[in-house]
């Protein structure tokens, strides 16, 4: 049955709230301000999904059954603090009455969940402290520790808890002794490769010209120790501000996975972003899973910059300076990291990172702070200058966009705008074919799609867009006449999304472009719209502090009929990927809408239709076989995978030793033999210039080559990776950043050209 608004149920919470404050079995959760009322809140967010979702699906005992476990599993996301029993009484009163509550202003179940989930926190810290200081932690057994509990039960008794917190904590601890024993040996390798510069500082640290050296690090058991304390600190520093915006996030997300609910400061720094005030490091973070993970990178940005960081990496540590103490924040509130993380322009920080690409491993990144200037965010372009074997010279084009930017309020700044006078430089270049490089777009402007998609097409549609009453409402482009016509890639991957979905399937259904990239693209095809709940509650509601919503409000369709939701883009040409081994895309979200398909809209084809794909795809699969860089991809993919099922790290320390240095050796033979691949193929002289082309120099009279643009593009950030043996960016090997995607894609381009000056040939012929 529908709800109805939550102003008829006010009458009804105080007496509720009276009679259910007894269930309490734990401390209370902190009072908050006094202006703000959290259940009168829950339930205006809950009338809102109702009224606004697309689904138009009522908050009734299914959604409630969904609000709840999402709770318990955002409280306790790796089933590590609550019981079987414990879940099992909560889901048995509360799975199905939570709207009950909700839609009576009161907001007892999140409030006696989260009071339990709190207590059993304090009392599993005491029983950390007492396990490290007991020194009993065994690093040389046959032991094993669970890499991900996703999909692991809840213990059934406190013992069985108990053993598997030991592993965790002995793991924690192993991972600390392995930092600081390969921080050593790292030291003994650089003291063997330059003996007299090591003694040298041995000598002047004896005669007191040395800095004073930092003080030691932590043992692994303090450190850790340390890290618990510290999360124990933020938990109860928690109010009732906190446990609504925990709860009410959960709430929203049972709708679907893009519908978010914002606390007051949550909005704040949402707003932040929005409108481009950055300071700091240029990453949009969102919490999953217990902690913060870079949801977009900001082109030109410092994390962006530093070629260290990619989207789904996850910040589990922040340290301020080059020799602060590394703040763990794994179980920490995102606004807390999110004001960490962020600083006075030209401090520095680092992070630890735990990568997308390999969950079981983490690194450091040492980042210097800056104003993200809206220039640095925009597209770019490279002129890329390759000769055959006969010399004769063959331009292609290539764009990179970041995202799909725009100003909507002022219209000073517009992708499309900037594209187009790239295009037009590089059209002015000669060149036979371009790439649209769209990989770890997030998305943004849907009109900046469209518009970006007339550049390409004659005027025609682009998009569908459904509304939840069935309403289609379609999208078309406004130029009659496309300003390039000639041959056309666009590159994709797993992280390409949203409006970036939209523009690589119009061109895809229009027979345009060639898409090329991983198995599929992201899968977002919905549309969000924030709300400002106070603007919805009553004027004598208490709602000074009710925060912001953002919810899914439409659907997007291909001008073919399917929806880009859930499924992506899958392009023409796949080529191997990390990301195969990961479960990463709106499938492995949580609560994504379906799949389905509209009505297909009637669309003339390009005339590049149909496209030679067949052709160039047997082209491609060919090449692939012996290319040693796919080769070791597939070895990547293969060995996280099994990573991954076998779901479990030794606890055997030499074990772990051993895996370590396997790990680096592969890495160094794969750049050895690389770089001997280069100095092969080099030898008859260099067969690539590559251009660097932005807003700033697309009306310049000369080309400025990618080193130089480089060079002033770097600004000073720092990578925390420049003589570190163990990174994992082996970018440095690829001549002219041409790694191994780009490379194939090239290739993939100029088959395409080839086979459109085969076609022309033929038609002339006849």
């Amino acid at each position: 049955m529908k709800r109805p608004s939550p102003r008829f149920a006010t009458l009804l919470s105080s007496a509720c709230s009276i009679l259910l404050t007894g269930c309490l079995h734990a401390d209370p959760v902190k009072a908050a301000d006094k202006d703000t009322d959290y259940g009168q809140v829950a339930a205006w967010v809950t009338h809102l999904l109702q009224e606004q979702h697309y689904s138009k699906h009522d908050f009734d005992d299914a959604m409630s059954r969904k609000a709840l476990k999402g709770y318990l599993e955002y409280l306790d996301y790796d089933k590590m603090y609550f019981l079987k029993g414990e879940i099992d009484t909560f889901t048995a009163k509360y799975g199905d009455k939570l709207d009950d509550f909700i839609f009576s202003d009161d907001l007892t179940p999140a409030n006696e969940i989260y009071s339990l989930h709190a207590k059993h926190v304090k009392a599993r810290f005491e029983k950390v402290k007492a396990f490290i200081e007991s020194g009993t932690a065994d690093f040389s057994g046959q032991g094993t520790t669970p890499i991900n509990r996703k999909e692991a039960s809840y213990c059934n008794t406190v013992e069985e808890l108990d053993t598997l917190w030991k592993s965790r904590i002995t793991n924690e601890l192993l991972s600390e002794r392995l930092r600081l024993k390969l921080a050593e040996e790292k030291k003994k390798e650089k003291s063997a490769a330059a003996p007299d510069a090591e003694a040298s500082k041995a000598n002047e640290a004896k005669s007191g010209e040395a800095k004073k050296n930092p003080k030691p690090p932590d043992t692994p058991e303090v450190k850790i120790l340390k890290r618990y304390k510290r999360f124990l600190d933020t938990m109860n520093e928690n109010d009732e501000e906190d446990v609504a915006n925990f709860f009410l996030s959960a709430l929203s997300q049972a709708y679907d996975p893009h519908s978010e609910y914002f606390s007051a400061p949550e909005k704040d720094n949402f707003d932040i972003e929005m409108n481009k005030r950055l300071q700091g490091i240029g990453a949009v973070l969102s919490m999953k899973d217990g902690a913060a993970e870079i949801e977009r990178l900001v082109a030109g940005a410092p994390a962006h910059l530093s070629g260290q960081l990619k989207v789904h990496d996850r910040i589990v540590g922040v340290a301020q300076g080059v020799d602060g103490e590394m703040e763990d924040v794994e179980g920490m509130k995102l606004n807390s990291v999110v004001e960490k993380v962020r600083g006075d322009e030209g401090s520095t920080v680092r992070l630890k990172v735990v990568p997308a690409d390999d969950p079981t491993l983490f690194k450091e990144v040492t980042l210097k702070r800056a104003k993200v200037e809206l220039k640095e965010s925009l597209a770019k372009a490279d002129l890329i200058e390759t000769k055959d074997s006969k010399g004769e010279a063959s331009r292609v084009g290539w764009i990179t966009i970041d995202s799909f930017y725009a100003d909507m309020e002022h219209h000073t700044v517009s992708l499309t705008k900037d594209v187009k006078k790239l295009l037009q430089r590089l059209m002015k270049e000669n060149i036979g074919g371009l790439v649209i490089d769209l990989r770890g777009n997030g998305g943004g402007s849907l009109d900046e799609a469209i518009s970006l998609t007339g550049l390409f097409i004659k005027k025609g549609p682009v998009v569908q867009q459904k509304s939840w009453n069935g309403a289609v409402d379609g999208r078309y482009s406004k130029p009659s006449e496309p300003l390039y016509t000639g041959p056309l890639c666009v590159l994709t991957d797993r992280t390409s999304a949203s409006a970036s979905e939209i523009f690589a399937a119009a061109l895809q259904d229009h027979g345009r472009a060639v898409v090329v990239g991983d198995k599929a693209t992201f899968g977002k095809g919905t549309v969000q719209t924030i709300l400002d709940v106070s603007r919805y509650m009553p004027s004598i509601s208490r709602s000074t502090r009710a925060g912001s919503l953002k919810v899914t409000i439409q659907k997007f369709y291909r001008i073919a009929g399917g929806s880009t939701q859930l499924k992506g883009v899958i392009p023409d040409i796949i080529l191997p990927s990390r990301y195969d081994a990961l479960e990463i895309g709106e499938e492995a979200l949580k609560e994504p809408l379906p799949y389905d398909t509209i009505r297909k809209m009637d669309y003339d084809l390009a005339e590049t239709a149909p496209l030679p794909n067949d052709n160039l795809r047997n082209k491609t699969m060919e090449r692939i076989k012996s290319n040693k860089e796919f080769q070791y991809v597939d070895e990547d993919v293969t060995r996280l995978k099994e990573q991954i099922a076998k779901n479990t790290l030794s606890l055997n320390e030499q074990a772990r030793l051993d895996e370590i240095h396997a790990n680096k050796q592969r890495a160094k033979e794969r750049s050895a033999e690389r770089k001997q691949r280069n100095l092969a193929a080099s030898k008859e002289g260099d067969p690539i210039t590559v251009y660097r082309l932005n807003l700033e120099n697309a009306d310049a009279e000369g080309l400025t080559t990618l080193e130089k643009a480089k060079a002033d593009e770097k600004g000073g950030i720092l990578n925390g990776d420049e003589d570190d043996d163990d990174a994992s960016d082996d970018k440095d090997d690829f001549p002219h950043d041409i790694e191994p995607v780009k490379a194939e894609t090239l290739n993939i381009v100029k088959d395409l050209i080839e086979l459109n000056r085969l076609a022309r040939t033929a038609k002339i012929d006849k």
